[in-house]
């Protein structure tokens, strides 16, 4: 069984910043919005029908979840390690603006399932393989913070941190980006006991891959 691992953060919390160390042979960044990367992007070659065993890929807007799958068990198959899908709520945002003329509720189940569907698939796969679903926050009136979806059906008939063993949370604090493993007022940050040697840490995903595989042995 794979690892999914939830990064959460506000736009411009340093989650995407946090690749730049990423070792590109052996990670996918899945870019969901189609941005480009906020670092020198060289060592990172698009996937393309040329070279199909590139380290960034850009889905189609369209009915993007089997592409993705698609692209991850051919980036697993070529020996990536690391897969990161970066701006993960897109996929709800994307789907919801394209069905924003349906009427009725249903299209709010449809969004709810496929992104419920690609997490059990991000659990799926090969043994020492993470899945790192880079994701922005929303705050209730209390400052709780949880992920950011769209209806109510992953909320209240399901949690979507709750299918994480792993959420840390990428935050600017007095101008450093740095990564949570635990906070005490945000239950939602968690990790294993032990796994990390610090909180807040560096804005390094490259540090947190390590430390999740060394933990786990993986």
């Amino acid at each position: 069984m794979s690892e999914p691992v939830l990064i959460m953060g506000d736009s411009g919390a340093g989650k995407s910043y946090s690749l730049r160390n990423m070792d590109p042979k052996k990670t996918l960044i899945i870019s969901v919005d189609g941005k480009r990367l906020p670092f020198k992007a060289k060592d990172w070659p698009k996937i393309s029908s040329d070279n199909p065993e590139g380290s960034f890929y850009i889905p189609a807007r369209v009915s993007p979840y089997g592409k993705i799958k698609a692209a991850i068990n051919a980036a697993v198959d070529n020996g990536k390690k690391s897969i990161v899908i970066d701006d993960s709520q897109f996929l709800m945002g994307n789907e919801f603006f394209d069905k924003a003329m349906e009427k009725g509720f249903d299209k709010f189940s449809v969004l709810g399932q496929n992104f419920w569907k690609l997490i059990e698939f991000a659990r799926d796969l090969p043994d020492d393989i993470i899945v790192y679903f880079l994701h922005h926050i929303e705050r209730d009136p209390f400052g709780h913070i949880k992920p950011k979806t769209i209806g109510k059906m992953l909320d209240e008939k399901g949690s979507v941190e709750g299918r994480f063993t792993i959420c840390l949370l990428a935050e600017k604090v007095e101008g450093e980006n740095v990564i949570h493993a635990q906070l005490d007022d945000q239950s939602c940050v968690k990790a294993p006991f032990g796994m990390f040697e610090k909180s807040p840490m560096d804005n390094d995903l490259a540090i947190v891959d390590k430390s999740i595989r060394e933990f786990w042995g993986l």
